[in-house]
């Protein structure tokens, strides 16, 4: 066989050789092993270009260890063969030690020692792309022929494209992981966002969102709050129970600092994150209280860690802390910069119920302002109210404009009740409420009747009036309670719907024909007067009853009438609380309007 044709089907069997490699190294090993058997030569090595100014070896064998470790990465530098060959882009033939001696005598003592002689340096190129160098050397002076240079060029060509084709492919598999792993980090934050919306409490949540980041994110998750001038641990997950009871146990043992000045209490003070991709030992030396500790310390088998700050509008809510410990894994600036975006996630959401919590209970106390405490002791009536606010729907915690009264006369045995109903919700309602129930307190307490005090009220209303118009329904009653039994109600209506009167034999609705209160300076309100017998029952309601929406259309006042007329012996209370209940299982439980009832009951 020639020589043309040996070298051609060397070239062949390295072609099918490289093949099968995939990656960097295996092609560098097979590019080295392959060829340094084919061309007889006595040591190989293959050079990957990471980066300008830097090669790297992927593979090499036939050198000695001493020789060889040394020069597993080198600098590109001009005036040496491998690195000429590679700036150059042309091969460097040194056939032999005097060769050396000639070209690179500064050299010379690494390229021939071990009793080497010949070297062949050829660069590594596919197109304009410099990938790398392969190196061949022999143990004896060796003359590189043309036809042999050609092969061996042919040889670095082979493998320059074995090599470009396994960096493409690692290329596209890193991005294809990125992408991946930017999916799953995009659907944990997802997923963070929707458990830290959940009807839970905030512990409940934390320890939600820790559980959510092992086993996949870290090995240990731990969430801190800062709750007044603490920090406390509020959650803490691992994928091993066995492994998380020894820990909550050892922390038992060895309760945390909370005033160190490093880790998760500091982080959540200072606001700073903590980043340590390798967890040094002395970390563990300085937080360990004795030797028995550190070694239970050093038992978990942390690694890596990042602890990050709860952040929202500069201000520190607490943090959360990632481990990497058993899975040998390590946190890197990426994971560093998606853990706090899952901490921003979290401290959103946490501030936010926060303020919600604080929004709800201001609502809540100035609504209860705004209603009596208690009804009054009232001889010869027995009274009932209830109120129901709009069901909460953390849009729009807003204090109600539903607003009732009973307040005495001036003159013995005379009552004054009230019902009221502000437009809107919100801090100008509840101003409105309080003008409401104020003035007439007061106009009641001048001894003026339900027209006068309508009046005077609308008159009030008018002078306080603010930008949006905000207006009232309102229904006012005059009880006067009969020695003998029985009373005599004087009712008077502003645009308020119809008040309701049950008897021994039957349920009557009294229309409230007047308007609305805050709109016209000279409203139209006509009194209505009407007889209780003992046992009779009066209810004055808001329209969060008869509008109530359900399934079925609104609650109205045929289905009320039904409920008050149902048989069966009825209070004021019961009836009350009959009507309240009938009114929100109709709704399914979720109010779209508050709810207020004033029950007024003659006594038998």
């Amino acid at each position: 066989m020639n020589t043309t044709r040996a070298h051609g089907t060397a070239l062949q069997r390295l072609a099918v050789a490289l093949l099968g490699a995939v990656t960097p190294e295996a092609i560098g090993q097979v590019a080295v092993t392959v060829s340094v058997q084919l061309l007889g030569a006595d040591a190989g090595v293959l050079y990957d270009r990471t980066d300008v100014r830097t090669l790297t070896s992927l593979f090499s064998m036939g050198w000695p260890a001493e020789l060889e470790a040394p020069y597993r990465h080198l600098e590109l530098h001009r005036g040496r063969p491998l690195s000429d060959a590679v700036l150059d882009r042309t091969p460097v033939w040194l056939e032999g030690a005097e060769q050396w001696r000639a070209r690179y005598p500064e050299m010379a003592p690494i390229g021939t020692a071990g009793n080497r002689e010949a070297s062949a340096c050829l660069p590594l190129r596919v197109e304009d792309r410099d990938l790398g160098a392969i190196v061949f050397s022999f143990d004896t002076p060796h003359a590189f022929l043309p036809d042999e240079r050609a092969y061996l060029e042919a040889v670095a060509a082979l493998c320059a494209q074995a090599l470009d084709r396994a960096r493409l492919l690692v290329v596209e598999q890193r991005a294809r992981a990125d992408a991946e792993r930017e999916r799953d980090r995009m659907e944990v934050l997802a997923h963070t966002a929707g458990l830290m919306e959940e009807p839970l409490s905030v512990e409940e949540r934390l320890q939600r969102l820790a559980d959510l980041m092992v086993p996949d994110l870290a090995d240990w998750c731990a969430v801190h709050l800062v709750r007044g001038n603490e920090v406390e641990q509020i959650a803490v997950a691992h994928d091993d129970p066995a492994r998380l009871d020894f820990v909550l146990r050892l922390q038992e043992r060895y309760p945390p600092d909370p005033s160190a000045r490093s880790g998760a209490f500091e982080v959540s003070r200072s606001g700073t994150p903590a980043f340590l991709p390798e967890i040094p030992d002395e970390l563990l030396v300085a937080g360990a209280v004795d030797g028995e500790h550190l070694e239970l310390i050093r038992s978990i088998g942390m690694r890596s860690a990042v602890v990050v700050p709860l952040l929202v509008r500069g201000h520190s809510l607490g943090a959360l802390t990632l481990v990497h410990a058993e899975s040998g894994r390590r946190f890197d600036e990426l994971d560093l910069a998606f853990v706090q975006r899952v901490a921003a996630t979290a401290a959103v959401a946490l501030d936010n119920a926060r303020l919600y919590q604080q929004q709800r209970r201001i609502a809540h106390t100035l609504q209860a302002a705004l209603l009596p405490t208690v009804l009054p002791e009232a001889p010869g009536l027995r009274l009932a109210a209830r109120y129901r606010p709009q069901t909460d729907e953390r849009t729009d915690v807003q204090v109600g404009g539903d607003v009732y009264d009973m307040v005495a006369t001036p003159e013995p045995g005379r009552w004054a009740a009230v019902v009221a109903d502000v437009c809107g919700k919100g801090p100008d309602a509840a101003a409105l409420t309080a003008l409401i129930r104020h003035t007439l307190r007061a106009e009641v307490a001048h001894g003026l009747g339900p027209v006068d005090a309508l009046r005077r009220l609308n008159a009030a209303m008018l002078r306080e009036a603010r930008a949006d118009g905000r207006f009232a329904t309102v229904a006012h009653a005059r009880i006067a309670v009969e020695p003998a039994g029985g009373a005599t109600v004087t009712l008077v209506g502003a645009g308020h719907p119809p008040a309701l009167v049950r008897r021994a034999d039957a349920v009557e609705l009294v229309p409230l024909s007047g308007t609305l209160l805050g709109v016209f300076p000279d409203p139209v309100l006509r009194e209505t007067t009407l007889r209780l017998d003992p046992g009779d029952i009066l209810v004055l309601y808001t329209d969060g009853v008869t509008e109530a929406r359900g399934v079925d259309g609104f609650y109205g006042v045929e289905r009320l009438t039904a409920v008050a007329g149902a048989p069966g012996p009825w209070d004021a209370a019961a009836l009350a609380d009959a009507l309240l209940t009938d009114v929100v299982t109709f709704q399914q439980g979720v109010l779209r309007d508050d709810v207020a009832l004033l029950v007024v009951e003659v006594a038998p």
